[in-house]
């Protein structure tokens, strides 16, 4: 059982989306009414997006457009409706992708329909379904960007306003788009910019011919102008003459008619007296003046119009002869630029046909119609270079001919060759060979199209029905390449989800390892949908990118905080390393605990240096807690070093050994040292000191002050002189120590009370007596006991520190007197 089949034994119904995902990825896109039904009923999102994506059914897709719940499902059914508008699916025919573009609603999608889609009916319906008045840019975009010549002409019937012309004529890749915009435009600013920026070079080219059109216009203007100014200048003269000539007219006839009617009544009235006959005379006489005088100003009027009149008449004649000579220049012109094309085509080698046929056509009418020329001489030399070039071009343009037929002859064999190579490939079983072929041979095949009539008639009916044939096969492949790609899509859909479901998480190992799992699973899919690559790609890609730039964001702030906790730790390191060398044990030890417990606040750092930094501070503290541990041996053995140093140095003093008993000497004592007695009073100063601090055991003890008190002896053997007077002299000490001893026992023998009076002299009872009262504190007061053994034992203490403090002695002389002191003092004791 195929897995499909398993899936529908219970398919739509299966509680878990991912189970029903799989049943819909693995169904046919045939089984419309499942696809229809999992789009609208399913109550998961993702199931219901992915049936839309498999669903090719417009009016269902605009239903659930509308009214699905979910925004990623009702964007998913728009961009359906898009694609099957736009023929993104092999198999959809115009009337599906028509009804699409009726269920779409966005203008902008519409707008992208009308300008790519190459069905002029689905492109004409998205046009109409934009309102022009509110999609006025969409409609100026689809005039420039639209695939079909049609499309373009029809949004560019809509516009109206003049942004969106000179948007068109600016920016239009069409040629004739670009033209009717440019003429569509007046302003002169305009113009220049289309012929300075145009994308398409014959828009502005037309822009450049219109603008100097409108300079030789206006120029002509100016000059029709100024012309005009004169002639209306001289008319408003004539009128004025006219006028004045009228007015004198219309004055003579009233002085006629006055005269006709003093005439009359003079006939009627004879009898009137002398007085009114001269009265008439004088009248008769100023009137016939004023007629005089008003003939002489209309000769004079008339002579200075006529005047003015030839003036204006010699200025016309100027203007045309200009006008005419400027026409003949120009003509000349054209007739020479012309000349100068035809003469460069006779000279090239690879001549067109099409060009020359051209170039004939226009040499044949310039001869027909030769415009006026500035002279004979030039009218007669354009004529025969015309003719000289007719006579260049005109074997030349039979020779291209009869190259022309023989090249449509020999087309004839190369369409039959391209004929019996697509009738060959119906033994082909590879579709995407059998399509990758076709598009090759229909390459060919419009390389040779010019053929004879009758063959190639035939020979496109028999290429064709080859064609036909195999694409139906191809066709077949095709739609279920679609689905397979169809399929993918599904699938890389399911890998983005997923991505974008992980693009947020903070688990960075362990998510960064899926989201490698998902880009390889990507790429073992097989390709998708044409025209949906990008899309899904960029999906993929932005989800996968949003967690990669979080993790190393990330990454960069622990590796900030790394280096500062790394920082912290080295400089415990050194103040431990510092300490781990002290001898001040207490003090040490509590500065490093605290360290100790410093570190511990102190966060992580990059693994590959936590280990050693770690090291580093545990071998410190290690070390001095090994110390520590071991601080009563350091003492005591420094304290033996120190004591052994003071004596190597006093044999050092000494010199070498004296020669053994029996032996002469081999030379005279040296000299004593400089300051030998202060040298050695200080290292016995030390010695003292070293004394005083105790911890040395025993043996090492005795040793040691038997090392010393050699040492000592040997110096004071060799250079007495040198010890004279100081408190190394042992003679002076020994002294000292009889001293001490004497006092010991007198005070001994005080304690016991005296034995016979009879022995002790005077002087001595007053002296004793006088101690007791000192001791009492009173004078003649009787001694208490135990005040004066209190007393004699603070004497005691007083001896023997004195004592320590006497230098070398002889060693009979020391023991001797030792013996007495320390019988003494052991009388007092007791």
């Amino acid at each position: 059982m195929t897995l499909l089949d398993r899936f529908r034994t219970q398919p739509q119904r299966d509680p878990d989306p991912a189970v029903r995902l799989a049943y819909l990825a693995e169904l046919p896109m045939t089984e419309r009414d499942q696809i229809i039904a999992a789009a609208r009923d399913d109550e998961d999102p993702r199931v219901r997006k992915a049936a839309v994506g498999k669903l090719l059914d417009p009016q269902a897709l605009a239903v659930i457009a509308r009214e699905d719940a979910d925004g990623a499902v009702r964007d998913a059914a728009l961009q359906m409706l898009r694609d099957i508008a736009l023929d993104a699916f092999e198999g959809v025919d115009e009337a599906v992708s028509l009804t699409a573009v009726e269920a779409l609603a966005d203008t902008r999608t519409l707008a992208q329909i009308a300008k790519t889609s190459l069905r002029e009916s689905v492109a004409r319906l998205a046009l109409s379904r934009i309102d022009a008045s509110a999609g006025a840019p969409l409609m100026a975009s689809i005039a420039r960007h639209a695939e079909l010549e049609p499309i373009r002409q029809a949004a560019f019937d809509q516009l109206g306003d003049r942004d969106d012309f000179l948007a068109v004529a600016l920016n239009c890749d069409f040629k004739d788009t670009a033209a009717a915009a440019v003429l569509r435009l007046s302003d002169r600013a305009d113009l220049e910019q289309v012929a300075e920026r145009a994308k398409n070079k014959s828009a502005a080219k037309q822009a450049r011919q219109i603008l100097r059109e409108q300079d030789e216009a206006a120029a002509r203007i100016a000059e029709a102008a100024q012309a005009g100014e004169e002639r209306r200048k001289m008319e408003a003269a004539l009128v004025e003459f006219e006028a004045r000539r009228a007015a004198d007219a219309a004055a003579a006839e009233q002085a006629r008619q006055r005269d006709q009617e003093s005439q009359q009544a003079a006939a009627d009235v004879n009898a009137q007296d002398d007085a009114a006959r001269r009265e008439r005379e004088t009248a008769a006489a100023a009137d016939a003046a004023v007629r005089n005088a008003q003939q002489q100003a209309q000769r004079e009027e008339q002579k200075a119009a006529q005047q003015e009149a030839e003036a204006r008449e010699a200025e016309r004649r100027r203007i045309n002869e200009e006008a005419e000579s400027r026409a003949r220049r120009d003509g000349l012109n054209r007739m020479n630029q012309l000349l100068g094309r035809v003469e460069s085509l006779v000279q090239k080698e690879d001549l067109s046909l099409k060009a020359a046929d051209r170039a004939l056509r226009d040499i044949r009418t310039a001869l027909a119609e030769v415009p006026p020329l500035p002279s004979r001489q030039d009218f007669e030399q354009v004529s025969g270079r015309l003719k000289a070039a007719q006579e260049g071009l005109a074997p030349r343009v039979r020779d291209l001919r009869e190259v022309a037929d023989w090249q449509r002859w020999a087309n004839v064999g190369i369409q039959e060759q391209l004929c019996e190579k697509m009738e060959a490939l119906r033994s082909e079983a590879d579709a995407e060979a059998i399509a990758r072929r076709i598009h090759e041979l229909q390459q060919q095949w419009r390389l040779a199209a010019d053929v004879p009539r009758p063959q190639g008639e035939a020979l496109w009916k028999r290429f064709k029905a080859a064609h036909d044939e195999l694409w139906a096969r191809c066709e077949a492949h095709f739609a279920g390449q679609a689905e397979a790609r169809a399929d993918n899509l599904t699938k890389k859909g399911a890998l983005c989800e997923r991505a974008e479901a992980l693009a947020g998480s903070s688990n960075w190992v362990q998510t960064a390892e899926e989201i490698k799992g998902l880009q390889a699973q990507w790429k073992a899919i097989g390709p998708v949908t044409r025209g949906q690559e990008k899309a899904i790609w960029e999906r993929f890609r932005a989800a996968c990118d949003r967690f990669f730039t979080r993790r190393q964001e990330d990454l960069a702030k622990r590796k900030t905080v790394w280096a500062d906790n790394f920082a912290r730790k080295e400089a415990l390191c050194l103040k431990v390393e510092a300490l781990a060398e002290s001898t001040e044990w207490e003090p040490a030890a509590a500065e490093i605990r605290r360290l100790q417990v410093e570190w511990k606040t102190i966060g992580p750092v990059k693994k590959s240096r936590s280990d050693a930094i770690w090291q580093r501070f545990r071998a410190a503290c290690d070390k001095f807690f090994a110390r520590y541990a071991s601080r009563h041996d350091i003492a005591k053995a420094e304290r033996v070093a120190a004591r052994e140093g003071i004596c190597a140095e006093l044999e050092a003093l000494a010199g070498p050994p004296s020669p053994p008993d029996g032996e002469a000497a081999s030379a005279s004592p040296a000299e004593a040292p400089v300051d030998l007695a202060a040298t050695v009073r200080t290292l016995r100063n030390r010695w003292q000191q070293e004394l005083a601090a105790r911890g040395v055991d025993r043996d090492n003890a005795m040793a040691l002050d038997r090392r010393y008190a050699d040492a000592c002896r040997t110096l004071i053997a060799r250079w007495p002189a040198a010890f004279a007077g100081t408190d190394l002299d042992p003679e002076a000490n020994r002294k000292r120590m009889e001293t001490i001893v004497k006092r010991m026992e007198d005070l001994a023998a005080s304690l016991k009370g005296p034995a016979d009076a009879g022995d002790v002299s005077p002087t001595e009872r007053l002296a004793r007596q006088l101690k007791d009262a000192l001791a009492a504190n009173t004078i003649g007061g009787k001694v208490d006991t135990e005040t004066r053994r209190r007393a004699a034992q603070d004497d005691v203490r007083q001896a023997q520190a004195s004592w320590s403090r006497i230098g070398p002695v002889p060693d009979e002389a020391r023991r001797e007197l030792a013996d007495r002191f320390q019988r003494a003092v052991r009388q007092i004791s007791a």
